[in-house]
This record gives structure tokens, sequence and C-alpha cells, in this order.
């Protein structure tokens, strides 16, 4: 290679070093630099490779602005660690959109963009408009009583594990023969995809045959753990699969997600088969019969009611399980919190039945650290991406249609301002001077907000209540000798955050 070549090579090199790394356009944000392929992911990466997250909030205060842009391969985003303008995406619809991104369709098996948490439009707002009104009739999203008797028939069948040990083979895998030793968030995911089953299709599997259940909260599992919210949701570069198929992890996260997806779509096969429009039996014979009536040309198909339920049934197969983990480190690190929960419970419900949602009123302390475990370990730590729909401004920064936004919601729920010492776990910041549950001092948002608030909300919310209280009225939480107490600063995250599988030690109250 000649001289004058390397010269210009050079020179090309510098002006595009100056135009990516120096040159800041008018009304942007300051932000990170763009590098060939990967954008400015590998910055990420440098700082903390297993919390994007937290490697978000240190560029923040690197860069001395809670908004920064950045971009992920050619994507250009716009990071938010503002609490104000954390809401302002939150709720406002400009902000509405969702990126087409390779997570998301990879996990359809023709690689199309289906489903409801990474749609946008009329397809998205028709599709989960029909599922939202219509699943309300069957509990998810309201309180509903034949629901919450479904819920009470798992919580004894899963205490009763806990306390005599496994009865089937697949119960081995979370529960020791002797009891009193469980594997959390295992043990939990059968019972909660259980309900969620009969909320969607009348559906429960006895404990004799849930080893399919495992098995797909398993899938799911690795799909929570494996995948994160900015660089493999993404897909930063896509053609790297096809390279580096194992160490990218796509191959895995494409295997778990057909598996989730053949699950759900067997069953739907199942209630096509047997459909007979004057026999209505379950919300599944709703949706098809929805599908015959708009025909071929509407956004109404097998393909997307598949990914639909995946996505609606993914709070209950996986979230509320890892959620009910994190507070039980909470509660080997905090056991006088459980102590008065445990003296709430034993004073409002007694100890001959679980307690129940009509209890939830008087049950102040309980409830309150639900909201608390919610906020302390956000499940969702970077809120799914969203997109600007229109040009717009974010105080006072430029937002060019098409940009991708990642609201970090711990930002949120760590900020002093709001929250004071929002690193103690402490169930009474949400309680007022008489010991009551006040609304008004629960700010939090694990859930998002606006018209991306997670549809599955009212149903994990009652489920981590009744389960939480079940179990805190049944056990006290030990550690065995030789057990160190957890580190919840060393929970991994993914597409969300998640305990390490740990064996939980009980001793019957």
């Amino acid at each position: 290679m000649s001289p004058l070549v390397i010269a210009i090579l050079g020179i090309l090199f510098l002006i595009w070093a100056y135009k990516n790394i120096f040159i800041n356009p008018k009304g942007s944000p300051p932000g990170l630099p763009k590098l060939p392929i990967f954008g400015s992911y590998l910055f990420f990466l440098a700082v903390n490779f297993n919390h994007m997250h937290r490697a978000a909030l240190f560029w923040s205060k690197f860069l001395k602005s809670k908004i920064f842009k950045m971009w992920l391969g050619n994507y250009y985003c716009i990071v938010v660690n503002d609490s104000d303008a954390i809401k302002e995406v939150l709720y406002n619809s400009d902000f509405d959109g969702r990126p087409d991104i390779f997570l998301a369709r990879l996990r359809d098996p023709n690689m199309d963009r289906r489903g409801i948490f990474f749609t946008d439009g009329p397809m998205w707002k028709e599709q989960r408009r029909f599922i939202l009104r219509h699943l309300r009739d069957y509990g998810f999203g309201r309180r509903f009583q034949e629901l919450e008797l479904v819920i009470n028939e798992e919580i004894r069948d899963m205490i009763d594990i806990m306390k005599n040990g496994p009865k089937y083979p697949h119960e081995e895998e979370f529960s020791k023969p002797e009891g009193n030793k469980f594997l959390a968030p295992f043990i939990f995911m059968p019972f909660t995809t259980n309900c969620f089953l009969h909320v969607m299709c009348n559906i429960r599997f006895p404990r004799s045959e849930q080893k399919d259940l495992l098995e797909l909260a398993k899938s799911s599992t690795i799909l929570q753990r494996v995948g994160d919210i900015y660089g493999r949701m993404m897909g930063v570069a896509p053609w790297l699969v096809h390279i580096f198929p194992g160490m990218t992890k796509f191959s895995e996260l494409r295997k778990v997600s057909m598996e989730m997806h053949v699950f759900f779509q067997k069953i739907i096969s199942h209630h096509l088969d047997t459909y007979d429009e004057n026999n209505e039996r379950n919300f599944i014979d709703l949706y098809i019969k929805e599908m015959r009536l708009k025909g071929t040309e509407s956004s109404f198909s097998v393909e997307q009611f598949t990914l639909s339920l995946v996505d609606f049934a993914f709070p209950a197969i996986t979230a509320i399980g890892f959620q009910i983990a994190m507070f039980l480190q909470y509660a080997l690190l905090h056991p006088e919190v459980i102590e008065k929960m445990q003296y709430e419970i034993d004073n409002v419900v007694g100890n001959g039945r679980f307690p129940c949602l009509d209890d939830r009123q008087n049950l102040h302390l309980c409830e309150a650290a639900v909201r608390e475990i919610l906020r302390i370990e956000t499940l969702v730590a970077t809120d799914v991406p969203h997109v600007a729909m229109v040009d717009t401004e974010l105080k006072g920064f430029r937002v060019p249609e098409g940009t991708i936004i990642f609201p970090t919601l711990t930002a949120f729920h760590d900020d002093e301002d709001i929250w004071g010492d929002p690193r103690n776990f402490r169930p009474e910041r949400f309680l007022d001077e008489q010991g009551h549950l006040s609304l008004k001092k629960d700010f939090s948002l694990p859930f998002g907000a606006g018209k991306r608030l997670c549809a599955g909300e009212t149903f994990a919310r009652n489920m981590l209540f009744l389960i939480i209280t079940a179990l805190v009225q049944q056990f006290n939480f030990v550690l065995e000798k030789g057990e160190k107490l957890p580190t919840p600063e060393r929970n991994g995250c993914g597409i969300v955050v998640t305990a390490p599988d740990m064996w939980i030690t009980v001793r019957n109250r």
C-alpha cells in the first residue's frame, strides 16, 4: 500500500473520528462516541458487562448529564436517568413507539415483528385493546373471586411442597425430600403459570403433570437472563449471529424462544381443532371468533395471537417468581420486617386460613413491603425501549423522529430527592402517621406508566401480595450453618433483574 493511500485513509479516519467524537449537533444532549459496527455499546460493556443500567448511570455521571445520547450499532439512542424526564417519556404519547429490534423478531418462527411488547401503531392498539378488554372478564386486570380461589389452591399446593417435600419427580428439582428447603425462584413458577393459564383458557396442570410448566419456566428464565436491554435486545450487529452463534447467545435465545412459542401454539391449535362457535369456552375461543369475523386482512391471526400470549404470560411464568425470590433475599437481610409482617397477619388473619385480597385493606405493612420490593429491586431496571414517533423535545434537548429512548427506572427509584434513603429496605416509607398505607406516598413506577403500562400489573400485584403474605404467615426464613447472607448488589440483570438461584431454608411457624 502506497504512502499516499495510507495518508488518504488516515485523513478519512480523522474526519470520521472528529465528526463522531467531537461534534455534537445543536440541541442534542452530550453523549458517547459512535465507533464502527458497535456504536457506543462497547463503552457500556467496558464499564459494567453484566448490568447495563449501572453502566448507564456511570456514563450519566461521567458526562455530567442525566440525559445523554449514544449509538447501538446504527441506532441513535437517548438514555434518560432524570426522574422528571423519565415520567415524561412514559406518559407522553409522542414516545409510545417501539423499535424494530432483533430480539423481537427472534421470537417469531418467521422472524416477523408480532406480539404486544415490541409492536406499535394501529395493530398494537387494536390487539392490546381487544385482549385487555376480554381478559378482564376472566380476572386479568381486575378483582375476580373465582381466580382468587384458584390462586389459593395453587398456593396450598406450593406450601405443601415446602413443608413436606416433593411428591413427583420434577418437584425434586426445586424441593428437598425432607421439606423445609426449596429452590427459588423455580418453585413458584409452575403455580403462577397455572394461574395465568386458568385466566387465558381455563386450563390447569395438576401437580403430577407440571413438568412441562417447569420446562417452560426454564426457557423463559434463560430468555430473561441472557438477553440484555441494550445490546442483545437491539441486535447491535445481527450479522455476528451467523459467525458466532454461540458466543453471541442468539442461538440459545432462538432455541428457548421457539420452545415458548411451541407451548402456546399447541394450546391454540387444540382450540382451533375443537372450536364450536355455539359453545364459547374461554378467552382463546373469543379470539378465534374475532379472527374469523375480521378475516385474513386484519391484524388477527394465529401467529400474532401466539406471540401476544407469550408476552402476556411472561409476568406469570417468571417475573412474579423473580420478584418473590428477591423479597426472600431481603427477608433474610431484614428479619425485623418479617416479624412486623407476621404480627400484623396474626392479628388480622390468624393462622386458620391464608390471607386474601379482602385483608389487604388491613394488612398495611404487608402491602407496603410488597411495594417496597418492587421499588428497591426494580424488575425491569431499564424500561423496554421507546421510540419517538415524531420530531420532539425532551427537557430542552432535540429528539428526532425514530430516536430510541431508554428510560432507566432504577434511576427514578434511586432518586434521593424523591425517596430520601432509596437503598434502604424500608416499607414504612409507604405508610402514614397512623401506620396506614398511603397511596399518596407511592411514587414508584415498577410497571412503567402511560399507554405502555405493563398490562399484567394488577394480576402481578395480586399474586405477589397473596403469595408473599402466605409465605410470611407460614414460615420463618433462616440461614443454615455455613450459609452466607444474600447480596442483592450481585443480582444479575439481563432483560430483567434476577436473583441467583437460591436454596431457601424455612421453619414452620
